[in-house]
């Protein structure tokens, strides 16, 4: 398996990829909306590659953190997805950990997300809002709102509420 950043041209597998995970169009609509939207960058968009074809995909795109004090680079991770028949055999959790190390390099402190924490609590999240900081809308349960510090020491150093791109906004997309 290699893990490396998305091409262009592998676009429509990407969405696949999405569409078949989760057997609908919601998430492959939203990576679409995300890419072209350019108050989510900077984006990193990473694959999971098996014998040239692309069998898992995670997008992290820019948020803003407004704060009590100076600001902070930011990530969410959304959508993460991987093909059914390589699920629950570490595709994410790699996608997760490549994104974090490249999105370190780029000099991001804190990565995101909204999910499921019985899963993303295993890959380096711990619940957010314990630690002030907060999502634009309230979350339930409020555990799933979750948080990666990219850096050593820098939890607790900042609080606020997240900004996201406008693809994002839609309070739909805020339900765990």
């Amino acid at each position: 398996m290699r893990y490396r950043e998305a091409k262009p041209e592998e676009l429509e597998q990407v969405l696949q990829v999405h569409r078949l995970a989760f057997n609908r169009q919601d998430e492959s609509l939203l990576v679409t909306a995300l890419l072209q939207d350019e108050t989510a960058l900077p984006v990193l968009s990473c694959v999971a590659e098996e014998d040239a074809t692309v069998v898992g995909h995670a997008l992290f795109t820019a948020l803003a953190l407004v704060a009590t004090n100076s600001p902070v680079e930011c990530a969410v991770l959304a959508p993460l997805a991987v093909l059914p028949g390589h699920q629950n055999a570490g595709v994410g959790r790699n996608l997760i950990e490549y994104g974090c190390q490249e999105l370190r390099r780029r000099g991001t402190m804190f990565l995101f997300v909204l999910g499921d924490p019985g899963y993303y609590t295993r890959c380096g999240f711990q619940p957010a809002i314990p630690h002030g900081l907060r999502a634009p809308y309230t979350i339930v349960p409020e555990e799933a709102w979750m948080v990666r510090p990219l850096g050593p020491h820098i939890l607790g150093t900042v609080q606020g509420t997240v900004v996201c791109a406008r693809s994002l906004q839609p309070e739909s997309y805020w339900r765990e």
